[in-house]
């Protein structure tokens, strides 16, 4: 540890959320993020694959769905969302365990991943949420292709994609949480920064489960 490290002042927060739909940026974010702050970066998705790990799927049915109806990923985009959904209640308590240990500690990190559900807006600090949405379709499916070109387009993810992240975007705005558009690329970091300092009271957010809305319906395509 050098003098720049040991002088480097703790974030106001301990529990920086980055959440969002998949192919939105918020892997680079978080990494960026982590690079501004000092702080470390946990990954929903190794959360999720412990509890895969630890658990069977007659405890944790939901978690464990992807890998006992993999035929499922290929029903109407509609359907996938709603199971999608699904699984991110089943994992808020995993999540908020986390988040919890972090505060006790007062231990500084950044959460990253698809599954992290918005909560209601509390005037405490300590937890921050910001989440990612990209409605344009066409970028997202241009995202997956920069990203894992020998898929070729990934149409349905894509679609996929867009409705839950239009989920989360909807169910963060209501709980007063900010909700940042990824482009421009370029500075969305920046961007992701400034919106979690100069947030207010009424845009920090806790993570706590909560009954989740119905799906809104897709515009016809």
């Amino acid at each position: 540890m050098d003098d720049t490290d040991e002088s480097r002042s703790l974030p106001e927060w301990r529990v920086l959320v980055v959440g969002g739909a998949s192919g939105m940026g918020k892997t680079g974010v978080g990494r960026a993020l982590a690079r501004r702050y000092g702080v470390p970066v946990v990954e929903v998705d190794d959360i999720v694959e412990a509890l895969l790990a630890v658990t069977l799927p007659e405890h944790l049915p939901e978690v464990h769905f992807w890998r006992t109806h993999p035929q499922a990923a290929r029903q109407a985009p509609e359907s996938v969302v709603e199971r999608q959904i699904a699984i991110a209640e089943a994992l808020a308590p995993a999540i908020e365990a986390v988040v919890a240990n972090h505060v006790d500690t007062d231990t500084p990190v950044i959460l990253e991943g698809d599954y992290v559900l918005p909560g209601p807006a509390t005037p405490e600090g300590v937890v921050r949420s910001v989440f990612l949405h990209e409605d344009d379709e066409g970028q997202v499916t241009a995202n997956y292709l920069r990203r894992e070109p020998e898929a070729g387009p990934q149409r349905h993810r894509a679609r996929v994609s867009v409705l839950y992240g239009r989920w989360l975007a909807a169910r963060a705005r209501a709980a007063g949480v900010p909700v940042v558009a990824p482009r421009p690329w370029e500075d969305l970091a920046g961007r992701v920064a400034e919106t979690v300092e100069d947030a207010s009271a009424e845009t920090v957010a806790s993570l706590r489960t909560t009954t989740p809305r119905s799906l809104p319906k897709s515009p016809a395509v």
